[in-house]
């Protein structure tokens, strides 16, 4: 009860936010329209280390520690077309081979405020999904898709719908095709004093296929969510710059036709506060309540279901959790952010109190090689 209160003391208080700034984390392939018959290079780096404490039996405690490394060669023959060509390098600290060494392609077209990618995916992060239905790790461990995307960005609405391509499927294979897609929409109402805007989300997988031997059973599943954004801006010199606060209605469903995950359905609440200080430093508090939730590519500590190594068919059908995050952005130059982040968590049903620790360096940055590169 005690936690309760303090959380709904600092909604009270105004003290409140909603999904991550994770802006640091972003990928965009920008085409800029002076920029016609131009050669470039792109250079895009993540060093990562990501500690987390836990001893449940819902999420594991782990540590992540590493770099990526994401170098490539830009042409943009008109003003609103551009293609990427590149590698994508990932070391885990304590491996002494590479964990991943993939080749990047990239197909942007610009029209307007909008834009259509083929290749690699302007993904990951970049989607602006909230943790229980997309898991920040991926960033670290997953975080190239591939399939084709559709943006809109103005002073109104952020739009991204896409379908990454995880699995191909040939004729006969004794596997399946695994294929997700997802709507990410943040629609502003009204942004005078302060700012109202409804975010819609998404996410949807299917496995199946009809050319295969595998005898697994056609799976779809679904998570959604909707939510109401207030965003609140001190135009007084102080401490305090900036404050957010969010809610959240989440929903999973089973559309499979042989269920083979513990709940058919279920849904979640999630309530986020936020305030912004001009010391770069956001602090955010979280409350999670899920009914039988289960997720697709969500965080581990969310879902009703353990993702753990040694209790991985554990089940809690309620989660009630209290978070609270400390998340310090530091420039150091153009394009280059440290990033420290303290989060720890109560989990108000099992009486347990964890943690994680992270810091991130980000580097991304455009180099102009050629001008007139046809002539």
């Amino acid at each position: 009860m005690r936690f309760r209160l303090l959380f709904f003391l600092l909604i009270g208080t105004g003290s409140l936010q909603a999904q991550l700034n994770n802006t640091m984390f972003e990928q965009r392939n920008e085409v800029v329209k002076s920029d016609s018959n131009t050669l470039g290079l792109t250079l895009r780096t993540l060093a990562f280390n990501k500690n987390n404490e836990y001893f449940s039996k819902i999420a594991d405690g782990y540590t992540l520690f590493g770099y990526q490394i994401n170098p490539s060669l830009y042409y943009q023959p008109t003003s609103n077309t551009r293609f990427d060509i590149g590698v994508y390098v990932q070391k885990d600290f304590g491996n002494d081979d590479y964990s991943e060494i993939q080749p990047t392609f990239t197909f942007s077209h610009t029209f307007g405020d909008s834009k259509l990618v083929i290749g690699t995916l302007e993904g990951s992060l970049s989607h602006r999904l909230i943790e229980p239905l997309y898991d920040f790790e991926r960033v670290m461990v997953n975080r190239l898709e591939n399939g084709l995307q559709f943006t809109v960005n103005n002073n109104w609405i952020f739009l991204d719908t896409w379908i990454d391509w995880q699995n191909m499927l040939y004729v006969g294979e004794d596997d399946q095709e695994e294929v997700t897609g997802g709507l990410s929409m943040n629609y502003i109402l009204m942004d005078k004093d302060f700012k109202i805007s409804i975010p819609l989300q998404m996410v949807v997988t299917h496995v199946g296929g009809q050319i295969d031997s595998s005898p697994r059973p056609l799976q779809t599943y679904v998570n959604s969510a909707v939510g109401l954004m207030l965003d609140f801006h001190n135009g007084r010199e102080g401490f305090v710059t900036g404050a957010r606060v969010d809610g959240y209605y989440t929903g999973y469903k089973d559309f499979s036709t042989d269920q083979l995950r513990p709940f058919e359905d279920g849904s979640g609440v999630m309530l986020n506060a936020t305030i912004f200080t001009k010391m770069h430093l956001d602090i955010m508090a979280s409350y999670w309540k899920g009914n039988e939730f289960l997720t697709i590519q969500g965080g581990k500590l969310y879902p009703s279901e353990s993702s753990t190594f040694k209790n991985p068919f554990h089940i809690e059908e309620q989660r009630e959790l209290l978070i609270l995050r400390f998340m310090h952005n530091l420039k150091l130059a153009d394009g280059l952010v440290l990033s420290g982040r303290f989060e720890p968590y109560f989990d108000l049903l099992n009486n347990r109190f964890e943690f994680s620790h992270a810091l991130y360096l980000n580097y991304s940055t455009d180099f102009k090689l050629l001008k007139n590169a046809r002539k």
